[in-house]
């Protein structure tokens, strides 16, 4: 005799099978890659100072920017005289890993030029980089290597003491 779900046998019943759905784990295999480039470090190298020439002073305040591009003084304002000497804008070149872009910049946006054996100051102001626009932005070449020049504005004070003036300014280059 059969009951619905029981089986007797033996003088027992027993429970029939029950069935329960089973759940089958699925699992894949995959695979990724991981990328990184060092770039070397970059390097500065200094070609030229920052030199404006010599001036005679005059009576009132006078101002003279130097192109960075070529080099040039024209005079801004005042009566001051530019009596020629040396004149060079200044000039880094920066090495690092070929046709990388980097950025470079002025850590100051004014340099204090201080007589030598004295206190009488004079400032440089307004720095800006070659290339028209002063872009700091530039790619290394093929070598490795860019050329950056940095002229500004000096400004002479009315009857300026005689004498030799410097000042020192620091240059920052980055990847960009």
């Amino acid at each position: 005799m059969r009951l619905a779900g029981f089986r007797l046998g033996w003088g027992l019943l027993l429970p029939a099978a029950v069935c329960l759905p089973v759940s089958v784990a699925h699992s894949a295999a995959g695979s990724g890659q991981s990328r990184t480039t060092v770039n070397q470090g970059v390097n500065i190298t200094k070609n030229a100072d920052l030199h404006f020439g010599d001036f005679a002073a005059g009576t009132a305040q006078s101002r003279f920017r130097m192109d960075p591009d070529s080099g040039t003084i024209v005079q801004l304002s005042g009566d001051a005289l530019s009596l020629g000497g040396t004149r060079t804008a200044a000039s880094f070149t920066a090495f690092g890993t070929p046709l990388e872009t980097v950025r470079m910049t002025v850590s100051q946006n004014q340099i204090d030029l201080t007589r030598i054996n004295g206190t009488e100051t004079m400032r440089v102001d307004q720095l800006r980089f070659d290339g028209g626009n002063g872009t700091r932005n530039r790619a290394l070449d093929a070598s490795g290597s860019v050329t950056y020049k940095l002229g500004g504005r000096l400004t002479i004070n009315p009857n300026q003491i005689g004498g030799a003036y410097v000042g020192s300014f620091n240059i920052n280059i980055d990847y960009q």
